[in-house]
Order: C-alpha cells, then sequence, then structure tokens
C-alpha cells in the first residue's frame, strides 16, 4: 500500500471519527459513496479532486489539513483539539472571538 494513500487515509478518518459520523454519514454528506469513503481510508484507492473538494467541506477542514501528516506526540490531546477547531471554524468573527475570551479564563 502506498504510504502517502494510507497517512491521507488516516488523516481523513481522523477528522471523521473528530465529528462522530459513520463512513455513510461522511459518504452522504460528501455526495461520495461509502464505498469511496472506505477505499480512501484505507489507502486503497487515489481521489479526484472533486472527492477531496466534497470530503475537506463536509469535514469542514482545508484540503491542506488533510495532507498535514505531521508525527504527533499525543494523539489523545491532538483529537480533542482538532475536535475545537472543527467546531470553531465555521463560527462568525464574533462568536470565534468569545471562545477565545473563555478559553482565557483557563490558567496555563
Amino acid at each position: 500500500m502506498d504510504e502517502f494513500l494510507k497517512k491521507f487515509g488516516e488523516k481523513v478518518r481522523s477528522y471523521r471519527e473528530v465529528y462522530g459520523y459513520s463512513q455513510e454519514k461522511l459518504a452522504e454528506i460528501a455526495d461520495v459513496s461509502t464505498n469511496t469513503v472506505n477505499s480512501i481510508e484505507n489507502g486503497k484507492t487515489f481521489f479526484t479532486y472533486q472527492t477531496l473538494k466534497n470530503i475537506s467541506t463536509a469535514l469542514n477542514v482545508t484540503m491542506t489539513d488533510l495532507f498535514d501528516f505531521t508525527i504527533k506526540e499525543d494523539k489523545v490531546q491532538d483529537k480533542l483539539l482538532e475536535q475545537i477547531i472543527a467546531y470553531a471554524r465555521p463560527l462568525s468573527p464574533e462568536q470565534k472571538t468569545q471562545v477565545v475570551g473563555i478559553l482565557k479564563t483557563f490558567k496555563i
């Protein structure tokens, strides 16, 4: 299996899990087949630009986010951070400011 496809598939799966989507739900939202999602996540197939665009839109991430294969030290913390980012990304600027304000109340 091609290492690139494997890493890309892992990234898609990771974002899908952040949202709590099944493969079927992601396929429905991205307007692709469940088999396509499964094949991508398992590194078995390449994808078209349109599929990439649809999946990134469905996951509310940029296409380049899906290509960030940097190794993470603490995967649990990274998943939580990805979840925070995923939920914050569609917020209005005012809502994002409120979230930052809330986060600043935590002692670091």
